[in-house]
């Protein structure tokens, strides 16, 4: 759990911490202790969800200021990756000797881009920055006041039903390959900055040892960007966490 979500309203602290440190850390213990083997993921991922639901009631959440966040689960069984996603964090997967592919949870596919797609346009026929993202903003408010409704898109928190609605997969993997789980943030790397050329490159500086040095360029990038009017995204700076696994 790498990329937590900005409450909608004011944000409350839970046993002393922000609500997505606490969500991480609840979520965190849960999952370091519990069986896992034998288990579909969605099973694992449904008692996580009671879990922090519980928890989030004993520490007196209410129900309608719950914290969100995203979620990406990666279990390796002999030669078997099982992969489980939920929300917007990308998961690059590369075997040995191959490309990698990239995995998104497909509610969130092309969502935000389809949005900055309007921004683009408008900034195109020279409306001020401000103005177009704020327009942007109410669309994008009202997109997050859906989640985890029918109505819109899936995440983890306390309701039970975003468990049913979470990309599952398995795969064939070979030792050596590799798996990064990062937040979106992290991915602005490649998109819209182009800092790298592609996902390969990506993975090649972080593989390197590099990725600190990528974190500065990124954080200077969008430094350079204040107004967001060169390279269009929501957030001049965003949360930029990377996990990297070699299986």
């Amino acid at each position: 759990m790498i990329d937590g979500a900005t409450p909608l309203g004011d944000e409350v602290r839970v046993d002393g911490r922000s609500p997505a440190a606490w969500l991480s850390a609840v979520a965190d213990a849960y999952l370091a202790g519990v069986p896992w083997e034998g288990r579909p993921l969605r099973a694992v991922l449904r008692d996580l969800i009671g879990h922090v639901r519980s928890e989030g009631r004993r520490a007196g959440l209410p129900a309608d200021g719950f914290p969100t966040a995203t979620l990406s689960l990666a279990r390796v069984l002999d030669d078997r990756l099982d992969l489980c996603l939920l929300g917007d964090s990308p998961v690059l997967l590369r075997q040995p000797g191959a490309a990698p592919v990239e995995f998104v949870d497909p509610q969130f596919a092309g969502v935000e881009e389809a949005l900055l797609d309007r921004v683009r346009a408008e900034l195109a026929r020279g409306d001020e920055a401000a103005d177009a993202y704020a327009r942007a903003r109410v669309l994008n408010w009202q997109r997050r006041q859906w989640r985890n409704t029918p109505r819109g898109s899936w995440v983890l928190s306390d309701v039970p039903a975003a468990a049913e609605h979470a990309f599952v997969a398995t795969f064939a993997v070979a030792p050596g390959t590799e798996l990064v789980a990062m937040s979106d943030g992290f991915a602005r790397a490649v998109r819209p900055f182009g800092l790298v050329r592609d996902d390969a490159e990506l993975l090649d500086e972080i593989a390197a040892s590099r990725e600190s040095e990528l974190l500065d360029r990124l954080r200077a990038a969008e430094r350079a960007d204040p107004t967001c009017s060169r390279f269009p995204r929501f957030g001049m700076s965003d949360d930029a966490t990377m996990l990297h696994a070699r299986l």
